[in-house]
């Protein structure tokens, strides 16, 4: 038996190569989860908002919704949806619904006739969010009710799903849910009533230094408080929407050229923290120091990743504009433009493209629409002109629809017909084309079209 020494070249991913790619592929909200859960584990990184004004409740509370992207679910299984001013009111058929389910959860013997007043008073003083702004003292004079008639039926008010109604300010909606949960936490409590603002503007060390608790600590808290209602009654009433978040903005500039933006500003931004890194050069332990060297490389690859992964998808998407601007600034039909052509294009990889689209969303003027229906194979037509798969389901369409519908066209047929028109298409692919479209078979529209006549 013969051994045979051979030499070949083999490229390989390093770990991080690998991590850009899958960073590339997420779409934003699901970059923003990573990113989320990396920030847990990682103290070297620091979230920073995008704004440099000063944060209130509001600004927390819009934040709090853009930073954990996903329907928040009450405990009465309310799903909330949009970011409303916290003082707009609601309409009369979501107050009819509150009534209702405000007071299905009251014994309602209990209450004397003044206090029910006061409790329909307060029902009717709710804001969009579920909260009360009004003080003890200022319901007393609207109502002509003795304040402590008012506070006892604000307390009993206040244990009622979904948890957070009633409470004066976002700082008690969150209060009431932890004492609720049983959470008496007294670090939890602090962070609540004092740094929601701290919070918001990602600033942890502010936040361990002012309460003597670790980073990863703080972070837990952080996640325990995400998961809390900040709106409880934000959108009760209202059927659930679903919503399309796009991942890339297109708009025409006053020169007339376009302009490429990743919508992600509300994703958050993230850079090193100056704390630990201070931590870091004074720390004389080897075993810590090897923690915050990992921790720190991981930190700045990330920080990098999301800066090429912005840039590669601007650069994609540029040429995509540019490629199909007909149809971007004419509402026209898309050119056949293949992946393949595009990476060629570029000069990356066909993957690199695929990876970059997949699932996202770009917003344009005329409309939204998934990244990778941009992209679509040509079929050659017999003059040397190119269509793209759209034009040749459109051209599907309109046989099918002037076919005789007591003798409807098999997909050999189709073939056949679109071959005299000088589209060379097998059958398969136009069984294909046709069932993308939701066009049923012959056998079943010849079935679909006898039993409508019997019926008429």
């Amino acid at each position: 038996m013969k051994h045979k020494l051979t030499v070949e070249q083999r490229q390989l991913l390093s770990q991080n190569q690998i991590s850009s790619l899958e960073l590339l592929a997420l779409c934003n909200s699901e970059l923003s989860r990573y990113m989320e859960n990396e920030y847990m584990e990682n103290p070297l990184l620091e979230q920073t908002s995008s704004r440099a004004e000063s944060y209130t409740q509001e600004d927390y509370q819009a934040w709090y919704q853009s930073n954990y992207c996903k329907p928040l679910k009450n405990t009465a299984g309310i799903l909330e949806e949009g970011n409303e001013s916290s003082n707009q009111e609601f309409d009369t058929s979501n107050t009819k619904n509150i009534y209702t389910y405000v007071y299905e959860q009251l014994e309602l013997e209990r209450y004397t006739d003044k206090q029910l007043r006061v409790i329909d008073f307060l029902i009717q003083s709710l804001d969009r969010n579920g909260f009360i702004d009004l003080e003890v003292p200022e319901i007393a004079q609207l109502t002509g009710v003795n304040e402590q008639v008012i506070k006892d039926c604000l307390s009993d008010l206040k244990k009622l799903e979904p948890y957070g109604i009633f409470a004066k300010n976002l700082i008690e909606c969150l209060l009431i849910q932890i004492e609720i949960l049983g959470l008496d936490d007294g670090i939890l409590k602090n962070m609540i009533t004092h740094h929601l603002t701290d919070i918001s503007q990602g600033k942890i060390s502010s936040i361990t230094r002012a309460l003597d608790i670790s980073s990863a600590q703080a972070r837990r808290y952080i996640a325990l408080i995400s998961t809390l209602n900040p709106r409880p009654l934000q959108g009760f009433g209202e059927n659930e929407k679903q919503y399309i978040v796009p991942d890339v903005i297109v708009s025409m500039g006053p020169d007339g050229k376009w302009n490429v933006e990743i919508n992600d500003n509300w994703c958050g931004d993230y850079q090193l923290s100056d704390y630990y890194l201070q931590m870091m050069a004074e720390v004389k332990e080897p075993e810590l120091f090897e923690y915050f060297k990992k921790k720190l490389e991981r930190a700045k690859f990330l920080i990098y990743a999301v800066e090429q992964r912005r840039k590669t998808i601007i650069q994609i998407t540029n040429a995509i504009l540019e490629e199909q601007d007909e149809f971007f600034l004419y509402s026209g039909k898309l050119k056949p433009c293949t992946m393949t052509q595009m990476s060629e294009k570029l000069s990356v990889s066909t993957s690199t493209i695929s990876r970059a689209v997949k699932d996202k969303y770009l917003q344009f003027p005329a409309g939204c629409i998934l990244m990778k229906n941009l992209f679509s194979a040509s079929v050659p037509v017999s003059d040397g002109s190119l269509i793209n798969s759209d034009g040749v389901k459109e051209l599907i369409r309109e046989l099918v629809y002037e076919e005789n519908k007591e003798k409807p066209y098999s997909d050999s047929k189709l073939a056949e017909l679109l071959s005299e028109k000088g589209y060379r298409l097998s059958r398969r692919v136009i069984a294909k084309y046709r069932e993308e479209m939701g066009i049923s078979g012959s056998f079943e529209r010849k079935m679909k079209h006898d039993m409508n006549k019997r019926v008429n």
